[in-house]
């Protein structure tokens, strides 16, 4: 192990020099990620990730469009070493970097400290403006525009340019609320009620405009914010019109969402001692559902996502519930 070390850190230079980019596009670092963090730390830059995966179309319009961008180029060089991952090439790592950072959507932009541990976190294809934007929020370059949207949307501003910007900007404001353990309970409670804030505004929102004018990557990025349950009014346009949405993102985004949410909704009743759980779980190998399972099936058979690997589990959680009810109406 020592061997390998010392030459990974020989190695060093040469990964750096090897990393192929003008000075028009960002400069993506050759070489696994433990080696990109050691050459941040040498740097004193923070790292910037970008989780990708093949055949997804905002992560080929982010390859294109954005990091050929002089202004995006010049942006990340100067403030970051950037490491870019396919997060199915198993070679590099990448599906277990993408399980440990617990990324379910493509591409996802993580900033991360010398020890490896998220700063911040930001996903969604995004022109090369919004990009930089979005950026410059999270590592403090401008200030946040909430305050100015909280009273807009509070005076009667109900344009849906308006309310969409809005709610993605809000999903920063979320990423930057404090996560430290020594104050959890407090860190949770704020979050627990931004939460119910946007996911009111989110409702409003979709009911506000026609389905076919909520097919597209911006609101799906909301609706994966702010949606969480299978009766959410979101996750049933989603359902409805699920060709047309990995039309306009792609499977894996649509997929993921979708698998998140049942997880999330059957494991909820299971601990709410509802049985109505396991047609939850049944709903996986049945369309559209079944072509997300399949898909994730594919890519990673041990998925928590799946209906095989969630029934067990499932079963004793629910088990646990009845068993903890009825001695409660006993007591």
């Amino acid at each position: 192990m020592k061997l390998f070390l010392s030459h990974s850190i020989v190695a060093l230079t040469v990964f750096a020099l090897s990393t192929s980019a003008s000075d028009s596009e960002v400069s993506f670092f050759e070489g696994s990620l433990e080696e990109a963090l050691e050459h941040a730390e040498k740097s004193e830059l923070p790292l910037f990730m970008y989780l990708t995966i093949p055949n997804c179309s905002p992560c080929e319009f982010m390859e294109t469009e954005v990091f050929t961008s002089l202004s995006v180029g010049e942006f990340l060089n100067e403030r970051f070493v950037s490491f870019k991952i396919d997060a199915f090439d198993e070679n590099n790592n990448g599906p277990e970097i993408a399980k440990r950072y617990s990324v379910g959507s493509y591409p996802t932009y993580l900033i991360l400290n010398h020890d490896g541990k998220v700063k911040h976190r930001s996903t969604s294809g995004m022109s090369a403006e919004n990009f930089l934007r979005t950026i410059s929020w999270l590592i403090g370059e401008i200030e946040s525009p909430m305050e100015d949207y909280d009273a807009k949307y509070a005076a009667g501003d109900r344009d849906p340019d308006f309310v969409q910007q809005y709610l993605l900007d809000s999903r920063l404001e979320m990423s930057l609320l404090p996560k430290d353990i020594a104050n959890w309970q407090a860190n949770m409670e704020a979050y627990g009620k931004l939460q119910d804030k946007y996911t009111a505004i989110t409702n409003e929102y979709l009911e506000s405009k026609s389905p076919e004018d909520l097919i597209n990557s911006k609101d799906l990025s909301i609706i994966q914010a702010y949606c969480k349950n299978l009766d959410d009014l979101g996750i049933k346009l989603v359902m409805d019109n699920f060709e047309t949405y990995v039309e306009e993102t792609s499977l894996p985004e649509v997929s993921g969402l979708l698998l998140e949410v049942v997880s999330y909704t059957a494991m909820t009743k299971a601990f709410e001692g509802d049985s109505s759980y396991v047609k939850d779980l049944d709903s996986l190998e049945e369309e559209p559902l079944k072509r997300a399972t399949v898909w994730r099936r594919s890519v990673d058979p041990e998925s928590g996502q799946l209906p095989e690997n969630q029934r067990d589990h499932l079963a004793e959680i629910f088990s646990s519930a009845k068993e903890e009810a009825s001695s409660d109406v006993q007591e």
